[in-house]
C-alpha cells in the first residue's frame, strides 16, 4: 500500500518537476529541487523494503533507482560540499562527504552505488589513452534546423516502432540533454540553436537515443542500458547509415572510441575518490562534480552497445531493438541487490 501511494503521489509530482527542470536547463538556470516526496528518509525505506519481496522488487528497484541518489545529494554535509568551488581538491571533499552519507545508508561508497544500482561491472575494462582529439570533429560545416531534426526522430522512431510524444526545444546556451516527462509517453529533448558541426549532430542523436529508450521501458531504467541505447542510435551518424543526408560523419567511429576512452580514464579517477593520484585537467570535468557513477556506466554502455550492434546490425526490424533492450534491462535488474 505503502508503495502504491508513493507511486501515484510521484506520478503526479514528477511530470511538472521535469518540465520545469528541461525550462531550466534550456534557460541556463539551476535545476529546481527534486519533488520534496522523492527525497524523504521515508520514501527511500519504503523502496528498500519493497525490494525484499518478489513480487515488488521490480518496483522497488526502479525507484530506488529515483530516490537514492536524491538522498545522498539531499545530505547536509553534501550540500555543503557541492556549493564549494569546482576544483579538483574540493571534488575530493565532495566525494568523501558522498561516501559518508552513502555508506550510513547503504554500507557502500556513493560511485559503489550508482555503479550496483545501474550495472556496471566492478571489473574495469582496459582501453587505450584517448589521444589528440578527432581533427574536424568540432569544424563548422552545415547546418541541421528544427525540420531535420524532427525527420531524424520521425525515422528513427518507425524503425525503432517507439511511439510517444518527443518535443525539441532549441536553446542559445544549453548542451544537448533529453528530459523523460512521463516512461513511456512523453520526451523533451534540449538541443543548441546552432547545430553546425559533426560533434552537434552526434549529441543530439545521442539524446534521441536516449528517447528511444524512455519510450522504450518503463520507469527505473538502469544507467547503463540507457546509455546503450543512446550510443546505438548515435552510432548512426557512423557511415553507411540510414539517416537522411547530412547526419553522418567519417570521423564519427573515431570519435566514439576517443569518447570511451576518456570516460574509462574519469571512471579510473572516480573509483579512486576520494583519493587522487592524478588530475589530467586545471579542474574537475561537470560530470564528475554533479554526476557520480556514471563515467562507469558511459564505459559499461559501450559494452553492450557493441554487442547490440553486432545481434542486431545498425538496421533490425522493426522492434527487434525495443526488445532487446528489454532483455539487457531485465539481465540488469536480475542480478542488481542492494
Amino acid at each position: 500500500m505503502a508503495l502504491d501511494l508513493l507511486e501515484a503521489e510521484l506520478a503526479v509530482e514528477l511530470p511538472a518537476h521535469m518540465r520545469a527542470f528541461a525550462r531550466a536547463h534550456a534557460d541556463g538556470r539551476p535545476p529546481p529541487a527534486a519533488p520534496l516526496i522523492a527525497r524523504l528518509a521515508s520514501t527511500l525505506q519504503t523502496a528498500r523494503n519493497a525490494c525484499m519481496h518478489d513480487v515488488l522488487a521490480d518496483r522497488g528497484l526502479a525507484l530506488l533507482r529515483l530516490v537514492a541518489p536524491l538522498v545522498i545529494e539531499d545530505d547536509p554535509a553534501v550540500v555543503v560540499a557541492r556549493a564549494m568551488p569546482p576544483t579538483w581538491q574540493n571534488l575530493s571533499t565532495l566525494a568523501a562527504q558522498r561516501d559518508a552519507a552513502a555508506r550510513a545508508r547503504f554500507g557502500l561508497s556513493s560511485v559503489q552505488l550508482a555503479h550496483r544500482l545501474h550495472g556496471v561491472d566492478a571489473t574495469r575494462h582496459d582501453h587505450d589513452a584517448p589521444g589528440p582529439a578527432i581533427e574536424g570533429w568540432h569544424e563548422r560545416d552545415f547546418a541541421i534546423d528544427h525540420t531535420g531534426i524532427i525527420d531524424a526522430w520521425q525515422a528513427i522512431a518507425a524503425r525503432t516502432g517507439v511511439t510517444g510524444t518527443v518535443r525539441v526545444d532549441r536553446s542559445k546556451k544549453a548542451h544537448p540533454r533529453a528530459f523523460v516527462i512521463e516512461p513511456k509517453v512523453e520526451v523533451v529533448i534540449v538541443v543548441p540553436e546552432v547545430i553546425d558541426t559533426p560533434a552537434a549532430r552526434f549529441a543530439v542523436l545521442h539524446e534521441l537515443g536516449h528517447a528511444v529508450a524512455a519510450l522504450a521501458l518503463p520507469a527505473g531504467v538502469p544507467r547503463v542500458v540507457d546509455e546503450a541505447a543512446a550510443s546505438y542510435i548515435a552510432r548512426l551518424a557512423e557511415p553507411p547509415s540510414w539517416l537522411p543526408p547530412r547526419w553522418p560523419s567519417e570521423l564519427a567511429a573515431a570519435a566514439r572510441r576517443r569518447r570511451t576512452a576518456l570516460a574509462a580514464m574519469l571512471d579510473e579517477i572516480e573509483r579512486g575518490l576520494p583519493t587522487l593520484a592524478d588530475t589530467p585537467s586545471s579542474a574537475p570535468p561537470w560530470a564528475l562534480w554533479h554526476d557520480p557513477g556514471a563515467q562507469g556506466s558511459y564505459v559499461e554502455a559501450e559494452v553492450i552497445a557493441d554487442r547490440l550492434a553486432k545481434d542486431l546490425g545498425p538496421n533490425p526490424p522493426r522492434g527487434q531493438l525495443v526488445r532487446a533492450l528489454k532483455a539487457e534491462r531485465d539481465r540488469v535488474d536480475h542480478r542488481t541487490r542492494i
